[in-house]
């Protein structure tokens, strides 16, 4: 196989894994930029909202040279990044780029609020390697390898959570020289011994040096062990030096028994990923794009409390007959929800304008509290589920907010409200 073949392979691999968890819609793989020299910008960049990531893949042969490795694997697209960032952000116009369908984006720089940059290295059989790097003007880079990658995509496997993850991750061990030695001492031979003194005696004094015993994946562990904090010793600035022995963390950590719980509660989360994937992407319209994107807003905690509240709800008012809506309220996130449950007996234009009223009423009643509501409207069987999403809503005039009220009143809404209680807990005790 030759360099070219090999390196589509690796960066074929690394889209794959970022689209089952973040969906293809948001990921371009091999983005050119369109409006200006054509050429390629990075292997691949992820934008969700106001968070860009940009990613380089190097599959390279390693072969036993760890100085050679480091200079084609990892410090090439450092300056690739670099470039990238440039392109995007220097331009005096805002970069176009395509996914694989050929559909145009433009990456409005002006709404970017966070941005990161990431290295993966397929590389097999590479005892230690750099955890980070800077590009020249001192922006952080994430460096992780294939297994890595693959660990914390599928755990962290909402936008929300790897970003998450990221940020904390920068800010910890920012100007910081970090060197992670994911295999055991004793699968050192002699050259990798040697190679590895080597290393630490050309390290930069003017840092503060961490070395890291165990893989990315261990620090993951450590990370969600500590409810999503990195270890405090991490962040100080105390020593010159530090060692953190973190070996078989993840290994542990995946054989606990609250993890196969959380994993287990969690499965009913993925009815979110589901949905938008089956019933809003197909039909790309404005509306379901920024309904999609409040969803995937959610972390995976979130989308869990949201789908079993869902669920909770019709298995309650599933017997209802007649002309009859039931309605439940609550909040996640700084977000309103709205649950309301219709029969199967009801014409879908007595649905829609009860879905109406539904919106108009709450944001009456709660006096304007939220700017933005997700109503899900669901009938019996969850035969049929209708998702709205309502933003940037404002006060009705004084004529208008007087008939709803009215409407309040006839239907007799509101008078006994049932708001979402989220008793949730992320990691069940039994």
């Amino acid at each position: 196989m030759n360099n070219n073949d090999k390196g589509k392979d690796g960066e074929n691999f690394v889209y794959q894994i970022a689209t089952d968890s973040f969906f293809s819609y948001w990921c371009y793989p091999n983005p050119k930029d369109e409006l200006g020299d054509k050429k390629e910008i990075c292997d691949l960049i992820i934008h969700f909202r106001d968070i860009l990531i940009l990613v380089c893949v190097k599959n390279y042969e390693f072969k036993g040279e760890y100085s050679r490795y480091f200079r084609k694997a990892i410090e090439k697209d450092v300056r690739q990044l670099y470039g990238a960032e440039n392109k995007i952000f220097k331009s005096n116009y805002n970069v176009e780029i395509k996914n694989l369908n050929g559909r145009k984006h433009v990456i409005e720089k002006n709404k970017i609020q966070k941005i990161y940059r990431v290295i993966i290295h397929l590389g097999e059989n590479v005892h230690f390697y750099p955890f980070n790097r800077e590009t020249k003007n001192e922006k952080f880079v994430h460096v992780f390898d294939k297994t890595s990658f693959y660990n914390l995509t599928t755990f962290l496997d909402t936008i929300k959570d790897f970003e998450e993850y990221l940020g904390k991750r920068e800010l910890t061990f920012l100007q910081k020289d970090v060197l992670i030695m994911p295999s055991e001492e004793e699968d050192f031979d002699f050259e990798t011994s040697k190679q590895f003194l080597e290393l630490q005696s050309i390290k930069n004094l003017e840092k503060q040096y961490i070395l890291i015993s165990g893989t990315e994946s261990d620090l993951l562990a450590s990370y969600i062990r500590r409810e999503r904090q990195f270890p405090k010793e991490m962040t100080s600035d105390e020593f010159n030096g530090m060692l953190f022995q973190i070996d078989g963390t993840w290994d542990e950590f995946c054989k606990n028994e609250q993890l196969l719980r959380k994993k287990e509660a969690d499965n009913i989360s993925y009815f979110i990923d589901e949905y938008v994937k089956r019933e809003v992407m197909p039909n790309q319209n404005e509306d379901n794009i920024e309904f999609s994107k409040e969803l995937l807003s959610f972390n995976r905690f979130e989308r869990r409390i949201f789908s079993k509240h869902l669920f909770d709800f019709v298995k309650q008012y599933n017997d209802l007959r007649g002309f009859a809506l039931a309605r439940r309220y609550g909040e996640i996130d700084g977000i309103a929800v709205i649950f309301a449950f219709y029969t199967i007996d009801m014409t879908q234009e007595e649905v829609n304008h009860l879905m109406t009223l539904v919106i108009e009423t709450y944001s009456v009643y709660t006096n304007y509290k939220h700017k933005k509501i997700i109503l899900v409207g669901v009938t019996t069987n969850c035969m049929q589920f209708k998702f709205g999403l309502h933003s940037d809503i404002k006060p009705y005039d004084a004529e208008t907010e007087k008939e709803i009220k009215k409407d309040m009143e006839l239907l007799e809404w509101f008078t006994s409200t049932t708001e979402l209680k989220f008793t949730e807990i992320e990691y069940p005790n039994k």
